[in-house]
């Protein structure tokens, strides 16, 4: 139960951005895309191992080197599965339509799954620290936590999601300041130029 830090895994040549957003809008947003083209982040183990490796210290779950080594198919489908339906349902509160019954349903069976109980330790230079342990295996008490992150961000009212407004993104971000249109500055560049390209364009013949 030592906290300890895990071998960096191979980073993928253009894996999922991560922007400091509250972890389940990083989630989400590991749906994204390149040059217009959609990515998957979480598109394998190798995939999902980096992602939970790069946001392991935004989880209160301790990830071992040994859980991270042996992330599987079966894992990565969890992972998709959540993630989609916590996209489907940030994009219902984003657009104001109804949710799917479904992606609730999974979001809460994903919140279901963490057993875990903080404990004390006491190190060897006299001073008592924290950890947890748990019952399951840390993968589910990172989706668990997955999931009561992403409870909060759509209950939240001082929370305010909005999809980036760049052509071609899809991600979304938490608008703070409130006047922010774009995910990133290069989003911010690319709708600029995409807008003084838009009014100064020659007519058509």
């Amino acid at each position: 139960m030592t906290p300890h830090t895990p071998p960096a895994p191979h980073a993928p040549a253009e894996g999922p951005p991560l922007l400091g957003e509250p972890l389940a809008l990083e989630f989400v947003n590991t749906h994204y895309a390149v040059r217009g083209a959609l990515r998957d982040g979480l598109a394998g183990p190798g995939e999902l191992t980096w992602w939970l490796w790069a946001c392991r210290e935004r989880f209160t779950t301790d990830l071992p080197e040994e859980t991270l080594r042996h992330v599987g198919p079966a894992d990565v489908v969890g992972f998709q599965q959540l993630r989609d339906a916590a996209r489907r349902l940030i994009d219902a509160r984003t657009h104001e339509h109804a949710p799917d019954q479904r992606d609730i349903a999974q979001l809460n069976r994903a919140g279901g799954l963490g057993r875990s109980w903080p404990v004390l330790l006491w190190n060897a230079d006299g001073r008592p620290a924290a950890a947890r342990a748990g019952t399951c295996s840390p993968l589910l008490e990172c989706q668990a936590e997955l999931a009561h992150s992403t409870v909060t961000l759509l209950t939240c009212e001082s929370i305010d999601i909005k999809p980036c407004l760049a052509p071609g993104c899809v991600l979304y971000f938490e608008r703070n300041p409130p006047r922010r249109e774009w995910c990133s500055p290069g989003c911010g560049n690319r709708a600029r130029a995409a807008r003084h390209y838009s009014r100064h364009r020659a007519p058509s013949d």
